[in-house]
């Protein structure tokens, strides 16, 4: 928790622990696509009220979708970054540091219920971070291993305590299992 909003993971990785190839391919992803299933993304996209990504995963999704990033303007947006950027803050996109994560997230998200939750995307270093500030983990596990590419959680990130709050096996084979932080003592 960062200034009293919930921060949620909703990823997807490999078996081997990768959430993208070593060209930062996700092909491996279309596997368990199915036409009639989410696999829980709209029930979580209902309570998520800002989104934080790192700084590459939003240059890569943006690229993806000829150069437009498709969650501005459904949330405030957060983009992690340790270097200037060329691109200018708007109302719905912000650049900046974690350091200036707390501040950006008293000004731009509001937080109606404890089940709202600030969704924070993007590789193993964005994710890392924000080492101890992340409440909820939601990952799906596609059944193939990629051997290398972008970890998920990348070494020397320190240890966290998480307990299990539940987990679904669907027949595409995808896994997802749903983590909370772990209250310290």
């Amino acid at each position: 928790m960062m200034n009293g909003v919930r921060l949620g993971v909703f990823a997807a990785m490999s078996v081997d622990g990768y959430l993208a190839d070593s060209e930062d391919g996700l092909d491996f992803l279309a596997q368990v696509e199915r036409q009639d299933e989410d696999y829980g993304y709209m029930a979580f996209a209902s309570r998520v009220k800002g989104y934080v990504v790192g700084r590459r995963t939003f240059d890569i999704v943006s690229g993806l979708c000829g150069g437009q990033f498709p969650h501005e303007g459904k949330w405030p947006c957060f983009v992690l970054t340790r270097t200037p950027s060329n691109h200018a803050s708007t109302d719905t996109l912000t650049y900046g540091t974690v350091d200036d994560l707390p501040g950006w997230l008293a000004n731009h998200v509001s937080v109606n219920s404890e089940e709202d939750v600030v969704w924070c995307d993007g590789g193993g270093q964005a994710l890392a971070a924000l080492a101890g500030h992340i409440d909820e983990w939601t990952i799906s596990v596609i059944p193939t291993l990629l051997g290398s590419g972008i970890p998920l959680f990348p070494e020397g990130r320190p240890p966290q305590a998480l307990e299990s709050v539940g987990a679904m096996t669907f027949d595409s084979g995808l896994v997802q299992m749903r983590f909370q932080t772990k209250p310290q003592p």
